[in-house]
């Protein structure tokens, strides 16, 4: 057993001043040993391996915070007659202290990995970084072991596909990789999707009644924020219950694809007004191929507005 060093603190230095000046009163203070102590501790404080009864809980508070072994490994047994060693070299006088108990075994607890924790650890491990995955199977060796020193675990996620996610579990000792364990995971993503909240026609503008946020197993394709289709057009009969998938919807562009528009031509004070053909859709400020149908040329023109396209220079 190692006992603790001489307290050094400020804090600790002045509480020992008032108890050097203001030593404990006449009632008893009572020290009773615990019989057997396991801990996952390196450091072990009095209050650890004993009850403290104290008249004045600054007292209490102080004994009970008194280190007794600075880094335990294995079993010790800590006797009476070491708390009060312990006690003195940290300037207490102990005839007015009671120590009630034979001895207190005190033990480091065993790392003890198995299937089961492993699992475990797995299953916390997705439910905390992917909590809507829904868990079908975890495969991987089946390991058992009990470690004579403590372990740090950490979970690698190696690659991951759309039902499963390959890991390693990864044991280790003061940073060196003692063991790793590889899991495969098979499991069904669910997200809250976009879905139709009632039958949606072909070439309607989807409003936020048209639509509901559903939580159901994801697919590729499913949109997951609203914004992106409020206000889009539906390039297809949409019906009522199903989710909303990507290339179901495109923007409501101004200027539609092979529909007519007014290209505007404004230079130099001069403004001249045409039609043209659109070949592309455009949003607003996107620059779009407008078509002349006079000349067959190619105009490249902004989107500024409803059907309507501002020349920017140049012929193709």
């Amino acid at each position: 057993m190692r006992c603790s060093e001489p307290l050094q603190h400020l804090k600790v230095k002045i509480l020992l001043l008032f108890l050097l000046f203001f030593p404990f009163s006449y009632a008893e203070t009572v020290i009773t040993l615990k019989k057997y102590v396991n801990t996952d501790k390196n450091q072990i404080k009095l209050s650890d391996i004993a009850t403290i009864k104290a008249d004045t809980p600054s007292i209490k508070s102080f004994l009970s915070q008194i280190i007794v072994i600075n880094n335990l490994s294995g079993t010790v047994k800590i006797y009476p007659k070491n708390i009060k060693q312990i006690l003195q070299q940290n300037y207490i006088d102990t005839s007015k202290i009671r120590i009630i108990g034979e001895y207190t075994v005190v033990s480091k607890n065993t790392p003890y990995i198995n299937s089961r924790k492993i699992q475990q650890d797995i299953i916390n491990y997705i439910k905390n970084k992917y909590p809507d995955y829904q868990i079908l199977q975890i495969k991987f060796t089946p390991f058992q072991k009990k470690f004579p020193y403590q372990v740090q675990i950490k979970i690698v996620e190696r690659n991951k596909t759309s039902s499963y996610m390959h890991l390693a579990y990864q044991i280790f000792r003061d940073r060196q990789l003692v063991k790793s364990i590889n899991v495969s995971v098979k499991y069904i993503p669910f997200a809250k999707v976009v879905v139709a909240d009632k039958d949606i026609m072909k070439g309607q503008l989807i409003s936020r009644d048209d639509i509901r946020i559903e939580k159901i197993k994801f697919r590729r394709g499913y949109i997951t924020d609203p914004n992106i289709v409020v206000g889009a057009v539906a390039k297809v009969f949409i019906q009522k219950g199903k989710p909303i998938r990507e290339n179901m919807i495109e923007p409501d562009y101004p200027v539609k694809k092979r529909s007519y528009v007014k290209v505007v031509y404004d230079r130099n004070g001069i403004k001249i007004e045409i039609t043209g053909y659109a070949l592309e859709n455009g949003q607003k400020g996107q620059v779009i191929k407008v078509k002349n149908p006079s000349t067959g040329k190619i105009l490249p023109c902004k989107v500024i507005g409803e059907n309507t396209v501002l020349f920017i220079g140049g012929s193709r």
